[in-house]
């Protein structure tokens, strides 16, 4: 392939990549993506698409053609633990999410990348370094491209992050996830299931009209326990969490992911933009990774317009990612106890009005300052 002089360079297309490659497309720049994948392609992902990244899709054009893949509504959460199941917390102001199946999620995007007349779309070709300046370029195993941005989007294990220098951890805690995908006659249920159970937290959601996913989230010392088998392992704890899944069928490809606790010294620098996982991640127990990714990107196409786009993209990317990364660091530590996951449930059982206070901080809508000194009684001591 001969060197490609581009407005931005992308590296991943996945949700991140690919809203990131569009909205700069959208905005009238000649964009060129790369990814090491041939799509469709599966990947590990918690699939819980929260506000406002459905919005997000609108603003691409991407909505109608999500939905047509059966993608269902999800309204809200459930958290399940020490015998203690908390009312429906529909998400804050009115609202919903999406369960999208990355199988089919990542064809429609990698579909639409090839469809724009502005973007350059390469499969299958490995970056195999950034190099920032001025002109920042993009060495691929099919050549070199020179463009005047790079959005580095190539997940959670960045490898291109830690070329860059850029990699802190990953960090303790050290966790993982196990996730697989469950099919049978479900009733329509649409909200997230958080289950805590036997040392695991199990995140469950509607993915398809006859498809859940779950994924288990654990620490390093649990992982011990998948030594002998992480597929019949993985369906025994399951099963134990969600007994109506006793007659569901476990499809194929059940796999573990993590450490997830990577962080970036920065996010932004001589013209390389790191966009979504890549920038750094915490946890998926709050399920905001995707929706986080669709706003990175929205962000970096901002940034552009900025006359300094570095430091306008740290600036937007703090206030994206900043209380979310709090409110998920709290919940890992509240989680990791059965002691605080007792009184926990007791004040969010106790006190209904904590779940929506935490979840706007979840979705971006406020920060920490609306939950009330009650509410962080509640949740702490269980009062």
């Amino acid at each position: 392939m001969a060197a490609v002089d581009a407005d931005v360079a992308v590296v991943g297309a996945g949700p991140a990549g690919a809203a990131a490659a569009l909205f700069a497309a959208q905005s009238g720049r000649r964009v060129v993506v790369f990814d090491r994948a041939t799509f469709p392609r599966d990947k590990a992902c918690g699939e819980g698409l929260m506000p406002p990244g459905p919005r997000i899709l609108d603003e691409l054009g991407l909505h109608d053609a999500i939905l047509g893949t059966g993608a269902p509504r999800i309204d809200g959460i459930v958290i399940a633990a020490a015998d203690q199941v908390t009312e429906p917390s529909p998400f804050p102001r009115g609202e919903t999410g999406l369960g999208v199946r990355r199988l089919r999620f990542d064809a429609v995007l990698s579909s639409r990348l090839e469809r724009d007349p502005l973007i350059d779309y390469h499969q299958g070709v490995t970056v195999e370094r950034v190099v920032p300046g001025r002109v920042p370029r993009v060495v691929t195993s099919a050549g070199e491209v020179g463009a005047r941005a790079v959005a580095v989007a190539d997940g959670l294990r960045s490898n291109l992050r830690r070329q860059l220098g850029w990699t802190r951890g990953p960090r303790p805690p050290h966790r993982y996830g196990i996730v697989g995908h469950w099919r049978g006659s479900f009733p329509i249920d649409p909200w997230i299931r958080l289950t805590i159970h036997s040392g695991f937290e199990s995140y469950r959601a509607p993915v398809g009209p006859d498809e859940h996913l779950v994924a288990l989230l654990c620490s390093h010392a649990r992982m011990a326990s998948f030594a002998n088998g992480v597929t019949q392992q993985y369906r025994v704890l399951v099963r134990a969490a969600h007994p109506d899944l006793e007659k569901a069928d476990l499809g194929p490809g059940v796999s573990a992911i993590g450490p997830f606790r990577h962080r970036a010294s920065t996010v932004a620098g001589e013209g390389i933009f790191l966009v979504g996982d890549a920038s750094g991640f915490v946890d998926p127990i709050t399920g905001e990774g995707l929706a986080s990714g669709l706003e990175q990107a929205k962000a970096f196409s901002q940034a552009l317009a900025h006359p300094h786009p570095e430091a306008h993209y740290r600036r937007l990317h703090r206030g994206i990612t900043g209380n979310r990364w709090r409110l998920t660091a709290l919940l890992v530590y509240l989680a990791s106890d059965p002691g605080r996951v007792a009184r926990a449930m007791r004040g969010l059982t106790r006190r209904p009005s904590v779940m929506p206070a935490l979840l706007g901080i979840n979705l971006g809508y406020w920060g920490f300052g609306r939950v009330t000194p009650r509410e962080w009684v509640a949740l702490l001591a269980g009062w």
